[in-house]
């Protein structure tokens, strides 16, 4: 659990840096940051699917980011993009390119191969689909009332 708040804490702070947030936005997307992560692998430990855990989280992210951009008054995805880096699944995207690579370079006829380049790509394109929908959905709901609830 140290480890993810770590990694939650490094990445987004990393990210916001790089994208040039406002100063005053670094506590809230680190704070962003480090619930995605943890609520994540909260889902994941209780037995939810990747894709399932990831777009909660996301959505989580969605809901809270607007909180702080009217709060703060910066824009919405200065909050969601910087926070939801953290949930890309670098590993599953990592070996669906190697495998991708040792297919069109020799091995073209072994099917396994094939079949977890596939596998691991799918799940990599469903979870940048959880990233997103979970990101735009808050958002567009609440569209008409965001500023008159908050």
């Amino acid at each position: 659990m140290i480890l993810d708040i770590g990694i939650g804490f490094c990445v987004s702070l990393a990210v916001a840096i790089l994208f040039n947030a406002p100063v005053r936005s670094l506590v809230p997307i680190i704070f962003l940051g480090i619930g995605a992560v943890l609520s994540k692998n909260f889902m994941l430990h209780y037995g939810f699917s990747l894709e399932f855990a990831t777009f909660v989280a996301s959505f989580f992210i969605g809901l809270v980011s607007i909180y702080f951009a009217h709060r703060q008054k910066i824009p919405i995805l200065v909050y969601a993009i910087c926070s939801s880096i953290v949930l890309v699944p670098t590993i599953n995207a990592y070996k669906a390119m190697i495998g991708l690579i040792q297919i069109s370079t020799h091995q073209l006829s072994n099917q396994e191969l094939i079949t977890q380049s596939l596998h691991y790509g799918l799940r990599t394109w469903l979870v940048f689909g959880a990233i997103a929908i979970g990101i735009v959905l808050p958002t567009q709901f609440l569209k008409k009332y965001r500023f008159k609830i908050l």
